[in-house]
């Protein structure tokens, strides 16, 4: 642990002598790096980063706030050398928040999720300052309750705003989002996998007050409306995409002796086109984590952002480009977006950009 805060370190105080995203930085940086990482993942994205590692010196100089910027550095240090570059302490404090969650069980009451074998418990979170119960998994519900996911403090949610929900999932994020967004405000929630909605709707259910004004949508959000996609749900919380609909996706687990399998047809939605048919008076702020289809989402929301640049939220640790890509689109609108980052695990790895 010592040798890597050492390494994450001389990478910091390196950084002002050269860019570590240039050709040289790259060969130095491979050095340094080539008797520490250990991981499939880190020598995919090192072969990556050698052609393409310049387009990230694009966000990092988009973003003004110097602790975020050495969070780009440090996150991009993770993904490299494949471990999580942090201390002991930092970890421990990380997981520890978790252990809040324990306390929290409704009548240990669980609920099981079909598709993916997994046991999910009921929490009550009025003590973390949320009056809901859901059906959840602390780990994300750590993220999303305690860690504030999509959430930034130049860029959130607010009383009367009316909100994109791009992977509602089990529907915690929508009902968050209703809360903040009050009385006045509205959440358009999209999710299409049957269980994922099962669960979702239960949680709705079982706040009533606040789900009233949250509007379910069963369709993906893609660039353009009546696409055809092939999907699969992998696990809870990982979509599995691909160009056919009998095929094959890293994600999936295929059965013993099957080289492909059917995936499930699901018909697009852009999120102009959803604006525009439902009349939809404004959109204040957009969340999208979608599994690698965020960049196709903001495209299908180009007249929506332009019209009321609205604050966004998108996931950014799905694609190896997402880092250029996203960013890339949102300033080419020329709207005077600013920009701003965080990551809501240790490593750097569940990471957002926001813009307002």
């Amino acid at each position: 642990m010592l040798k890597e805060n050492i390494f994450v370190e001389r990478l910091f105080g390196e950084f002002e002598k050269f860019s570590i995203f240039g050709v040289n930085g790259i060969k130095t940086f491979q050095k340094k790096i080539k008797n520490i990482f250990d991981k499939e993942e880190a020598e995919k994205y090192l072969e990556w980063f050698e052609s393409n590692g310049g387009k990230l010196n694009f966000f990092y100089n988009l973003l003004e706030d110097k602790e975020e910027k050495n969070l780009f550095v440090k996150t991009i240090l993770t993904k490299l050398s494949g471990k999580e570059n942090i201390t002991q302490e930092e970890k421990q404090k990380y997981l520890a928040s978790r252990e809040i969650f324990d306390g929290l069980v409704t009548d240990g009451f669980i609920k099981n999720l079909n598709s993916v074998t997994r046991k999910l418990k009921l929490y009550n979170l009025k003590n973390l300052g949320y009056d809901l119960k859901v059906y959840g998994a602390r780990a994300l519900l750590d993220k999303a309750v305690v860690h504030n996911q999509y959430s930034h403090k130049n860029c959130q949610t607010e009383n009367g705003d009316y909100v994109i929900d791009g992977g509602g999932c089990w529907g915690d994020t929508a009902l968050i989002f209703a809360l903040k967004a009050g009385r006045k405000g509205k959440v358009f929630t999209f999710e299409f996998f049957e269980d994922n909605l099962n669960i979702l709707k239960e949680n709705f259910s079982l706040n009533k007050e606040v789900s009233e004004r949250i509007f379910i949508t069963r369709q993906p959000l893609y660039d353009s409306s009546d696409k055809t996609l092939f999907l699969k749900q992998a696990c809870a919380d990982i979509t599995a995409l691909t160009e056919e609909k009998f095929g094959k996706n890293k994600d999936v687990n295929l059965p013993d002796g099957a080289e492909k399998i059917l995936f499930d047809e699901y018909n697009t939605v852009s999120i102009d086109d959803f604006v525009k048919k439902n009349k939809i008076e404004k959109i204040d702020f957009i969340k999208l984590d979608i599994e690698g289809c965020e960049v196709a989402a903001l495209e299908g929301a180009r007249e929506t952002i332009k019209t009321f640049k609205p604050k966004l939220a998108i996931a950014a640790y799905h694609k190896y480009d997402d880092y250029y890509e996203i960013p890339k689109f949102i300033n080419g609108l020329d709207m005077g977006y600013k920009f701003y980052f965080a990551s809501y695990t240790p490593g750097g790895t569940d990471t957002v950009i926001y813009a307002k």
